[in-house]
């Protein structure tokens, strides 16, 4: 896993994204992704889904990541797929590792594992995922705009 040290050089290139309904509410959903990167390679990839105009407290968002080495000589049996959800009470916002398992992005041929949250609280991995958290959150533009 990426060494956090070095999570003030990672830098969020995003990708694409789509909108759909949210199935609960009737309310857009938006979907984007794209890459994290540090200076010497990528180390990430993300999805954060979102439902727009409903407050964190009503409709969290997932984050879903891809974490471990792209590019040239890596594969799916590099990387594990860890799950965020980003939300709001009454203690203000917060963020929170649940399991990766149930969610799209563990199902694709990204990565070979899916990390539950016991496998990922109080470890590197955690350590990780909340850097990556924090830079998507405050590069990407799209980010619950």
């Amino acid at each position: 896993m990426q060494d956090t040290a070095g999570k003030n050089d990672y830098e969020v290139e995003p990708l694409d994204q789509n909108s759909g309904v949210c199935s609960c509410c009737g309310s857009e959903t938006r979907l984007v992704w794209g890459f994290v990167h540090t200076p010497e390679s990528t180390i990430a990839s993300f999805h954060v889904q979102w439902t727009a105009g409903a407050g964190l407290d009503r409709h969290p968002a997932n984050y879903d990541l891809i974490i471990g080495p792209w590019g040239e000589g890596a594969s799916p049996a590099d990387r594990v797929a860890v799950s965020l959800l980003h939300f709001e009470n009454e203690d203000g916002p917060g963020v929170m590792v649940i399991d990766a398992d149930a969610r799209a992005s563990a199902n694709s041929d990204l990565a070979d594992s899916a990390f539950d949250r016991e496998s990922v609280a109080g470890t590197e991995v955690a350590a990780t995922a909340f850097a990556i958290f924090d830079a998507v959150y405050l590069q990407d533009p799209r980010i619950y705009g």
